[in-house]
């Protein structure tokens, strides 16, 4: 029984797998950044509407960026509090590998590229052809002159908007419809629990990757 938080954009949402299988997810999204407020209360309503106590948990996983410096923070810090007091493992996930893993859901044979959007032309960017990543999380800029390490390209993300004027003529398509939610960090947790990869819970810190930009409120 895993708990999943993912907390990285405007997106606040948490989920509940069994075995590497969905129970159920809870999810809110608003201009400001609300998981300061919202994510406590969210994970004791999941829990108490599956009932299911605290002390069921085996594991849990939290989006430890790229993303937003506010919310990725409250994720790791209310993840630090749980996975202390009941002593279990905490798996670290990338918010881009995390998207790129619901992407694959709908659109399982294409190269697909997760961005979030960063400030003027830059993107946080991460590249993935089904396992292989041709692009790790990193900052990249985006012009006209870009090449893509692949094409045909999926992009998802909330970048999509800025790169459909950005990037040059191509085999590049966009869905707009998948969005980060903590359903995509399911398989990804899973498989590191089975196969005990776990994080150290005393050093671990968000992958800010650099300063990372959403909103005013964005710290």
């Amino acid at each position: 029984m895993i708990l999943h938080i993912e907390t990285s954009t405007k997106v606040c949402s948490v989920a509940l797998s069994n075995q590497g299988v969905l129970i159920d997810v809870l999810e809110s999204s608003s201009d400001q950044f609300i998981h300061g407020e919202a994510l406590t209360t969210m994970i004791h309503e999941l829990l108490k509407r599956n009932a299911i106590e605290m002390a069921s948990l085996q594991a849990i996983s939290t989006a430890i960026g790229p993303g937003s410096y506010t919310g990725l923070r409250i994720g790791l810090a209310t993840t630090k509090g749980l996975v202390f007091g009941l002593g279990i493992p905490f798996i670290g996930i990338s918010s881009l590998e995390s998207l790129i893993a619901l992407a694959r859901e709908k659109h399982p044979s294409m190269a697909i590229a997760a961005a979030f959007d960063a400030r003027r032309n830059e993107v946080f960017l991460r590249v993935q052809h089904e396992m292989n990543v041709l692009v790790a999380d990193r900052p990249e800029e985006i012009n006209a002159a870009y090449v893509p390490p692949v094409q045909p390209l999926l992009w998802v993300g909330d970048a999509n908007d800025k790169l459909r004027e950005l990037l040059p003529l191509g085999e590049q398509y966009f869905d707009d419809e998948i969005v980060p939610s903590a359903r995509g960090q399911i398989r990804l947790a899973f498989e590191r629990y089975i196969a005990g990869v776990f994080e150290d819970i005393h050093s671990i810190k968000p992958n800010y990757t650099k300063a990372f930009y959403t909103t005013a409120h964005s710290g």
